[in-house]
């Protein structure tokens, strides 16, 4: 990887909706030459997709919350691949990852409605390998998928303290 590819997925990182003309344009080189990178970038697996970042606050799932979990069991991802595969109506398991430490295991969801995590707890906890859960509901979020709150982008003239 070059100086080039690492522009091309900052600006698609960015904006996954840029065309090769627009990205060429930006860095100052031919079409082709973009297209060539990109489909590169593309087959060797580190761009693995685009998608839409959506404003949740616009739909019914407002509510968000991150649960731990502790595990007990020989095979995490067999387990895991049982929690997140958990069909649970109203709540959308946004992220799901392992992690080292006292806890096993951190997910992201979202809701409509508080009780439906009560739903999904519930539903976790019929996994004999489940041993306990901890919830925290979030109530802003400051930074998501690379993107600033606009509450909280710093204004010109901002000084950091």
């Amino acid at each position: 990887m070059d100086e080039i590819d690492i522009q091309i997925i900052k600006l698609l990182e960015e904006n996954g909706r840029l065309t090769h003309e627009e990205i060429s344009k930006r860095l100052h080189i031919s079409r082709p030459s973009v297209h060539n990178k990109v489909a590169r970038l593309e087959d060797k697996n580190i761009i693995k997709g685009y998608r839409s970042i959506i404003d949740w606050n616009k739909l019914e799932e407002k509510v968000k919350a991150i649960i731990m979990v502790k595990i007990k069991c020989i095979n995490f991802k067999e387990v895991a691949a049982r929690i997140i595969s958990l069909d649970v109506p109203g709540v959308t398991i946004e992220e799901a990852q392992r992690l080292a430490g006292e806890w096993c295991m951190m997910m992201k969801v979202r809701v409509a409605d508080p009780q439906d995590i009560t739903n999904l707890i519930d539903e976790m906890v019929k996994i004999p390998e489940v041993q306990e859960t901890s919830t925290t509901l979030i109530l802003t979020t400051i930074l998501e998928d690379g993107l600033k709150d606009k509450g909280y982008e710093k204004e010109e003239g901002d000084q950091m303290i």
